[in-house]
């Protein structure tokens, strides 16, 4: 007889789950390829974690580094939420807002209860529509993309180095995303390559309603008057998808503004980003350029953390880069400053020895590869 499992989303009927993973192999947690009904049946959904700013979520019971969600989300106002470790410390990895005059997908941070938006896209998502996300957070590098192409967000942060993960909903409105939809998955790269990298001033108080964001230019119009049929009070002409580069908080933001597919945009738009600049770099074409940028933001950026290899894969997209920027952020956290906890040792073994396996055939010199793998070594003694 199936059961009838009561929780913060109703009672989910176990016969009502639509885990291929686990049906099909008839595997038990732990593992990837779960969704959160599965794991609210075996009782590894938590209510005592109390979600950033009042949402209704459904959370993991264990705390977790690099993971991935997959999910189906529709109308307004929803979120998946990662390393989250209370209400006032976590990330929203996709803030799903079809309503926004200017930004329907957002990556925030909220540290210490100030929030900040490091990522954002506008293209103009239809609030009735269904759309599938696929976000993650691997090492320091946090990313979102639709897989039907549409989209893909990407952006280094240091704060939060693990939390709980799951997916949310405002309180009030039409919001929809359903944890039988939602499926705990193992990460994926690459990244997308940027087409400029640039320093501007920023703006915003860092509460909920006015967070720190870049200043970035506007021009906001009526769709209508534009002959666009939109359900939306406002457009910006002006937008671009951009991500920050580990910013701390200072009076500029290192961003990476990136392409995205909103056809009535105008295509002078980067120009127009680009004008108010302070500083642009060349877009890097490999490590060693990539390199120069991260000496001269670190040279005008003392307080960034963010590494050398961090930034060469965030810039550059490149996979075999990505286990040298996660084994410098394993290692750094677990061996230097002992930040990660709450992390089941089964999961933080079984993280570690897939990224020494990918390190093992990145295709990098031998030097920089018994570095990292020294590195991850390290870790696992731990």
């Amino acid at each position: 007889m199936p059961q009838i499992v009561s929780g913060i989303w109703g009672k989910v009927r176990t016969d009502d789950i639509i885990d291929r993973a686990v049906t099909r192999a008839k595997l038990e947690y732990p593992t990837e390829d779960v969704t959160l009904t599965y794991l609210a049946v075996i009782n590894k959904i938590s209510n005592s974690v109390t979600s950033l700013a009042d949402r209704c979520s459904v959370l993991t019971e264990d705390s977790f580094t690099d993971k991935a969600i997959e999910c189906w989300m529709a109308g307004n106002i929803s979120s998946i939420l990662a390393r989250v470790s209370d209400r006032d410390n976590g990330y929203l990895i996709v803030y799903h807002y079809p309503e926004a005059s200017t930004e329907d997908n957002v990556i925030y941070k909220r540290t210490g209860g100030t929030w900040t938006k490091l990522a954002s896209e506008s293209v103009d998502l239809a609030n009735n529509d269904e759309y599938q996300y696929w976000a993650q957070i691997v090492g320091s590098t946090i990313s979102n993309e639709r897989p039907t192409g549409t989209s893909r967000l990407s952006v280094t942060d240091t704060d939060h180095t693990s939390g709980v993960w799951g997916v949310g909903k405002y309180d009030k409105g039409n919001a929809g995303v359903w944890p039988e939809r939602s499926w705990l998955r193992a990460p994926h790269s690459p990244l997308s390559k940027p087409l400029a990298v640039i320093e501007v001033e920023i703006t915003g108080k860092g509460t909920e309603e006015d967070p720190i964001r870049p200043q970035l230019p506007q021009d906001l119009r009526d769709p209508k008057e534009l002959g666009l049929n939109l359900n939306k009070p406002q457009i910006n002409l002006k937008s671009v998808t951009w991500g920050a580069i580990d910013y701390k908080g200072g009076n500029t933001m290192i961003i990476a503004i990136y392409k995205h597919g909103a056809d009535y945009l105008d295509p002078k738009r980067f120009e127009d980003v680009l004008a108010i600049a302070k500083n642009k770099w060349k877009v890097p074409s490999n490590v060693q350029e990539a390199e120069e940028i991260w000496k001269e933001l670190k040279k005008a950026n003392p307080d960034m953390i963010a590494g050398k290899h961090t930034v060469a894969y965030h810039l550059l997209g490149d996979e075999n880069v990505e286990p040298c920027s996660v084994a410098d952020f394993y290692h750094g956290n677990m061996i230097e400053d002992n930040k990660i906890k709450g992390v089941p040792e089964w999961e933080l073994r079984r993280t570690l020895l897939r990224w020494k396996d990918r390190l093992e055939r990145a295709r990098i010199s031998s030097e920089l590869k018994d570095k990292h793998l020294n590195k991850l070594k390290e870790c696992l003694k731990k």
